[in-house]
């Protein structure tokens, strides 16, 4: 027969034993032949109580158990339903001392394990250094309470003894005296502790977030009320250290444990329920999604279907940059004020950060599906983020292309043309001196070098305005179109044109499309061009038309400058329309 797979013999185990360990403990209760032993033989009332507590504490531990992210939680409820077993063990009247020893040493864990569950919900895991302390402290006052009274507690000597008064097992050496030091400690201890449940309960709601203390109060709400009954039961037994479970105060106040600790189960059932179906609802929105999410889309549809408000999901990239899932530079999630960070790893590699409520997603409602999702985004953001680096280092280059036209064409207006202008200056007075002196032939050689020094100085204008025309840095792309429509090679009536002032680099590339459409427009043969420059929403759209031959492609000279501010240039057979970011 083939072995059942790993996964699924894992919560086979603490099944049987949970149940083996309910069933013993339903079998000691009834079959105690007294009620001055337990508190659960007193009455019907509370040995179901009793029943409903631990088996509660059980049952819930094994519904978490079922999930490797909650099996600490899991683990956690189940010794705390064991724990609270303890002291029926010890009170078996027929059972082995061995047994009824253990029962004993048992016992006081149960409220180390309950504080270690208020401060680690919901999935049992302590982060914090200050939560780790606190629990570390309640283990060790746990265990050198049991420890004291199992080496030290001789139960024939002990004058309050009710529930196992025969023999202690674990017995060393008999010291009355230390061993009743130690019970009293323990009574201060468990006050302690049990204060310290309640206080962490409030405080962790009062703290949370509307969406996590949805999550938490199911669980946090009756364990302060837990919390309070054994703060009360330790309080009634240091005023008074005779216990009587048949009637009175200490009765009422089992039921009153017994019944908070059965809400405590219920609410960590649900806890462990909720995980469960919050996990299945996420894999089905990571298959839905397929293998190519939307950009940006897992992270609100992620939110959504967790209740967790608001979630951020960011993915490194291997320059130690953060991106989100379209691609856009973000920053690696804060933590602090309630929220947490978690790591999304696949393969031993961190795939995405996720910031959140820190009391949400601790349940491992992220599993393997999502993580898929996560990592088919995270690529997409990637390519996403390359394209946009790709796009703005266009950007920079086209950018310090245009910087280098506008100082060249300062240094030809500023240098070489104020040079030709002082020539042309000194060449017309030395003409006015060889015309006084009479010298006929030097004045014709003069006259000819003027007219040399003009016509480059022309050409030199011309070759400036190309490079980057004054005009579109000073008086802006408006006033730039129509002094280009007074010196352009074919007709160019400019319809609507918008008088807005925008960065040099779209109006530069808005400059160039109209200039390249006319030269594109006469070599197809146009008689023609029209067009119009207008502002639609954050986008500057310029239109030209003309009567030429049908065109082929776009000019690409523009279409690549649009294409670096990331616009658009659509090319028809006699008309271009360019959309320019302008926003």
């Amino acid at each position: 027969m083939t072995a059942a797979p790993r996964s699924r013999r894992l919560p086979a185990i603490p099944l049987a034993a949970a149940l083996a360990l309910a069933y013993a403990i339903a079998a000691i209760i009834a079959v105690t032949p007294s009620a001055t032993t337990t508190y659960a033989g007193a009455s019907p009332a509370a040995r179901v109580a009793d029943l409903a507590a631990g088996l509660g504490l059980i049952a819930a531990g094994l519904l978490a158990w079922s999930a490797p992210a909650t099996r600490r939680f899991g683990a956690l409820s189940v010794l705390a339903g064991a724990a609270w077993f303890a002291p029926d063990w010890e009170g078996w009247a027929s059972g082995p001392s061995l047994v009824r020893s253990l029962g004993a040493t048992a016992a006081p864990f149960l409220l180390a394990i309950m504080l270690h569950l208020v401060l680690g919900l919901p999935s049992g895991r302590l982060r914090a250094a200050g939560a780790r302390a606190t629990a570390a402290c309640g283990y060790v006052a746990a265990a050198a309470a049991a420890a004291g009274l199992a080496l030290l507690r001789d139960p024939l000597y002990d004058l309050y003894c009710w529930r196992d008064c025969t023999a202690n097992a674990f017995l060393v050496h008999s010291d009355q005296r230390l061993a009743q030091a130690f019970a009293d400690f323990w009574l201060w201890a468990s006050l302690v502790l049990s204060v310290a449940i309640t206080v962490v309960a409030l405080v962790r709601l009062a703290h949370a977030s509307p969406a996590g203390r949805r999550r938490l109060w199911p669980a946090l709400a009756p364990a302060a009320v837990a919390g309070g009954a054994f703060a009360a039961y330790a309080v009634s037994l240091l005023h008074d250290p005779v216990e009587s479970p048949t009637g009175g105060g200490d009765a009422t106040l089992f039921l009153i444990r017994a019944g908070a600790l059965a809400v405590v189960a219920a609410g960590l059932g649900w806890s462990a329920v909720r995980a469960a179906r919050t996990r299945a609802a996420v894999t089905r929105l990571a298959r839905e999604l397929g293998d190519a999410p939307p950009p940006g889309k897992l992270e609100q549809a992620l939110g959504d279907t967790l209740g967790a408000g608001r979630l951020d999901v960011v993915y490194p990239l291997g320059d130690g940059r953060f991106v989100d899932g379209r691609g856009q530079p973000s920053e690696r999630p804060s933590m602090g004020n309630g929220r947490a960070v978690t790591t999304i790893t696949r393969a031993g590699r961190a795939v995405a950060l996720v910031g959140h409520d820190r009391a949400l997603l601790e349940g491992g409602e992220l599993g393997a599906a999502t993580t898929l999702a996560l990592e088919n985004e995270r690529l997409q953001a990637e390519v996403l983020a390359q394209l946009d680096d790709l796009r703005t280092s266009r950007r920079r280059i086209v950018a310090s292309g245009d910087a280098a036209r506008r100082r060249l064409e300062r240094d030809l207006h500023d240098g070489a043309q104020q040079r030709l202008l002082a020539l042309s200056y000194d060449l017309r007075l030395a003409r006015a001196a060889a015309a006084s002196d009479g010298s006929d032939g030097v004045v014709a050689v003069l006259d000819d070098a003027t007219a040399q020094t003009q016509a480059a100085l022309g050409q030199l204008r011309e070759l400036a305005h190309g490079i980057y025309p004054v005009v579109l840095a000073e008086a802006g792309l408006a006033a730039a179109l129509e002094s280009l429509a007074d010196t352009a090679s074919l007709p160019l009536d400019l319809g609507e044109m918008s008088q807005e002032r925008f960065d040099s680099a779209v109006e530069t590339a808005a400059y160039i499309t109209v200039i390249e459409g006319l030269d594109d427009a006469a070599a197809r043969g146009a008689t023609y061009v029209t067009g119009c420059v207008v502002r639609e929403g954050d986008r500057l759209v310029i239109e030209l038309r003309d009567d030429g031959s049908p065109r082929s492609s776009a000019p690409p000279h523009p279409a690549d400058r649009i294409g670096a501010l990331g616009g658009s240039l659509e090319a028809r057979p006699a008309s271009l329309r360019a959309e320019i970011p302008c926003g």
